[in-house]
């Protein structure tokens, strides 16, 4: 197995930015099954690695894991097309996943290109993996930061905006129809099925925590992904939002994966 860090120049986000990759080369072989892995509000793409078993369990099943850098952004484009911050969500839904296939040989299927997150991570997980739906096939949102447009705006503006966060997000009342709104594009997908009867969803897993105060936020989302005609595995049990919580439920996640077979002959 490898653990590999890649720095490179990214266009979408106008400056040089790091992240890591995980490869389990020694009894696998590839394309590898790849999940691009978010982290939370205030935390970097080391996260995952320094607070879980994610390494260990990556390299049991065969599966390379990406792991980016996404600041504080929930994974959104910026509104301002002019300045210089950049688009983390074309960021995290194009080019990174086209970086990395031409950089490491990942599986280009659809079906074996996942998104996951925490928090932030989850809302972003989320987020994109609708917005992004022909290039995941799964998606897994863990103590979900998808309370915006779930939970009362009073609640949103003070208990759910601890460092400022909302701006990322805009005005609700005007961003509501767009797509920082997971529903919004539940909603988008749910309509070009009925046009042609194809299901465009991805798989979506979603797990909080009881004493999380986000768990009927996730709830919530997890309740309309499902009656969409999205295939939905909702979890919760006790905990909060904390690395124990994740460490626990990125296992689960990486079981409901069932990743497929690329064991290298012996």
């Amino acid at each position: 197995m490898a653990v590999l860090q890649v720095d490179f120049h990214s266009q979408a986000l106008k400056r040089s930015v790091a992240f890591q990759v995980i490869l389990p080369m020694e009894n696998f072989k590839g394309p590898y099954p790849t999940l691009y892995l978010l982290h939370g509000l205030t935390e970097n793409g080391n996260a995952w690695l320094h607070n879980t078993r994610i390494r260990m369990w990556a390299e049991q099943s065969g599966l390379a894991v990406v792991m980016p850098s996404g600041e504080n952004s929930f994974y959104l484009d910026i509104p301002v097309k002019e300045g210089c911050l950049g688009d983390f969500g074309s960021y995290i839904g194009e080019e990174l996943v086209a970086v990395t296939r031409e950089m490491f040989p990942l599986s280009r299927k659809r079906e074996e290109t996942y998104i996951a997150g925490l928090s932030m991570g989850g809302y972003g997980a989320c987020r994109n993996g609708l917005k992004y739906c022909d290039t995941f096939g799964k998606a897994a949102v863990l103590s979900g930061a998808v309370h915006f447009f779930e939970y009362p705006r009073e609640w949103v503006m003070t208990l759910g905006n601890t460092i400022g966060e909302l701006q990322n997000i805009g005005d609700l009342d005007t961003m509501e129809d767009t797509d920082r709104n997971p529903r919004y594009l539940i909603h988008c997908i749910q309509e070009r099925n009925a046009a042609d009867g194809c299901n465009r969803f991805p798989d979506f897993y979603v797990a909080c925590g009881l004493q999380d105060p986000l768990v009927d936020a996730n709830r919530s989302v997890a309740g309309a992904l499902k009656e969409a005609g999205a295939n939905v595995t909702y979890e919760e049990s006790d905990g909060i939002h904390d690395w124990y919580f994740w460490d626990e439920y990125i296992g689960r996640v990486l079981k409901w994966l069932n990743i497929p077979s690329h064991e290298k002959e012996t």
